[in-house]
Parts: structure tokens; sequence; C-alpha cells
């Protein structure tokens, strides 16, 4: 098993099936003007962004998970790049997220499952 993320000390499940992704790329930042246009504003630098779904998760994970998520600011954590074997650990921020909905199994106990973010880096690498 590899792990692929660790969000603040949490070991995320190993995602399978192209639903995990790490890749790097030039900070970008997005500004309104004062005339109303929305502008893309290069930082300089490149960041980390990370991309995760699961099916299911057990509800005490999946409460850990979402309380590091949204706990507004920058947090660490540990990824696996697609362009490396090595974990690279900084401090990322919540990009975006799919909330989670909760279902059925078939044996009738309750999971909550599709739960996806994307993540980045809060400052650049180099």
């Amino acid at each position: 098993m590899v792990n692929q993320l660790i969000l603040n000390g949490i070991y995320l499940p190993e995602s399978k099936y192209d639903k995990f992704s790490c890749w790097e790329e030039p900070l970008v930042v997005s500004v309104d003007m004062i005339s109303g246009r929305r502008v893309q504003e290069i930082r300089g630098g490149k960041i980390w962004k990370a991309s995760y779904s699961f099916d299911s998760m057990g509800t005490d994970k999946l409460r850990q998970v979402l309380a590091v998520l949204r706990s507004g600011g920058a947090f660490p954590a540990v990824v696996l790049p697609d362009t490396s074997d090595e974990m690279v650990s900084s401090r990322f921020v919540l990009e975006d997220i799919t909330q989670p909905t909760y279902a059925f199994s078939v044996g009738g106990k309750g999971v909550w499952h599709n739960l996806a973010f994307t993540i980045r880096e809060e400052a650049p690498h180099d």
C-alpha cells in the first residue's frame, strides 16, 4: 500500500482508478479589477496541487478529514507527486470541495461517500 495523501497526520485511504492526482503548476491568483473584469495574475514560483476523491469512508475518519479541510486556514499535508516516488511535505489550503453524502451499504450499514476535494500549496516552493 502506498500513501498518497496525509492531511495533518491523518492517513487517507489509498484512492484507486484515477481518483488521486498531484501536479506542479505556477501560482496563479484571480484578481478583480476596478472595471469589473477578472484577470489571472501569475505570482511566480511553482506550487503543488492535489486532487482526491474516495467512494466511501468511515464516519470517524471523514469527520477528522473535514475538520482539517474546513479549518479555514493552511494545514500541513504530505502528497505523492505524479513526477516523483518521494512524498512532498508542505502547507496546503483547500481550493475546492464536494460535500460528501450519506448512503446505506448493501448490508444496511450507513456510510459516507463521494468525498472529493482539491488542495494547493500555500506558497511557492521554488
